[in-house]
């Protein structure tokens, strides 16, 4: 038996550390990012059992509509604390869906569009569908974790034989590379380097306006986090050789943004970026490394560079939608 609060930011930030392998989408800062840069608002719920313990964490973003009530929208919640057992973390899960849906609909939140946290199985599929929802033709999310509380040699050796080679051949160049906060100044230059590469490449990407506001948030477990390469005796280079961006959330941090100029590419600049922001990632005391989507609709270029990290891959239940009946108990 579970029963929904709603969550202010200290009750939810204790909460938060207490889950394993977060995810950014349900973090309190990306939730005020998605608040200020886009019309939904955002409301964050504590899923509670009947020891008063918190089992759950849900941040829903919400678009209230005068004639029908409202739009809801889950994307990859709820995250479950410690308290509930691996094993027992899909069926659980399901049973907190159950839960929010009865809290969505006495708020006149009728049209419910949710991503869980559940990875993909016939099981998942089978308890989802038994709650009224319908799923969506949407590909599944799917990405991969990498292990970073091993120790550097063995995250080394863990890599593939090819993805290591082009690191220490890069590693062999007289580069640099600045590891700067998300209020630095180099955040307005990575904003047009995305833009440009959006506009080549005809992709709608991620908003310039949702890129600023997380760069701009703080907190307890949270870090936007740039790195950027330069020649080294290039000390005033108008255009670095390629970015990357992190985003630390709890106990993981989260591959974002990765941008490469082609003089970079021919360096494989974007193998030592890569690498210095997982150990940097170690270095700060997270556990996890996660390598950012990797599914059927990432480019091949980009999905075979991934793939030489050799993480733990996963595939997620995918989108589900319902809309609830206001006079059906």
């Amino acid at each position: 038996m579970y029963y929904i609060v709603e969550a202010n930011d200290s009750d939810w930030s204790k909460s938060f550390n207490q889950c394993s392998k977060t995810n950014m989408l349900q973090c309190w800062q990306y939730g005020n990012s998605k608040n200020q840069s886009t019309s939904w608002s955002v409301i964050r719920f504590l899923i509670v059992d009947d020891k008063e313990n918190t089992v759950g964490l849900v941040q829903a973003l919400v678009k209230k509509l005068s004639s029908i009530g409202g739009i809801v929208r889950v994307n990859r919640g709820p995250i479950l604390t410690d308290i509930i057992a691996p094993e027992e973390k899909e069926k659980e899960a399901v049973v907190m869906i159950k839960f929010l849906l009865n809290e969505f609909k006495r708020r006149r939140w009728y049209v419910v569009q949710i991503a869980p946290e559940i990875e993909k199985s016939n099981s998942s599929n089978l308890y989802l569908r038994d709650l009224g929802l319908r799923k969506l033709k949407h590909p599944s999310y799917s990405s991969g974790l990498l292990d970073i509380s091993l120790e550097r040699q063995d995250l080394l050796s863990n890599l593939k034989k090819k993805w290591r080679y082009s690191l220490k051949q890069a590693q062999k160049l007289e580069l640099r590379t600045d590891i700067l906060k998300g209020d630095s100044n180099e955040v307005k230059i990575l904003i047009e380097s995305y833009k440009k590469l959006q506009k080549r490449n005809n992709f709608l990407g991620i908003s310039d306006a949702l890129i600023k506001e997380l760069a701009k948030q703080c907190g307890n477990g949270w870090q936007f986090t740039l790195l950027i390469s330069c020649k080294a005796k290039d000390l005033e280079a108008k255009e670095p050789l390629g970015t990357v961006v992190y985003v630390r959330h709890g106990n993981t941090s989260t591959y974002f943004i990765g941008l490469t100029s082609q003089e970079g590419r021919n360096l494989n600049v974007n193998y030592v970026l890569l690498w210095q922001a997982i150990l940097d990632a170690k270095d700060k005391g997270c556990s996890w490394f996660d390598i950012g989507g990797m599914d059927i609709t990432t480019p091949k270029g980009i999905a075979h560079f991934k793939s030489g990290l050799n993480s733990n891959l996963y595939e997620l239940s995918g989108e589900w939608r319902i809309f609830l009946n206001p006079w059906k108990h």
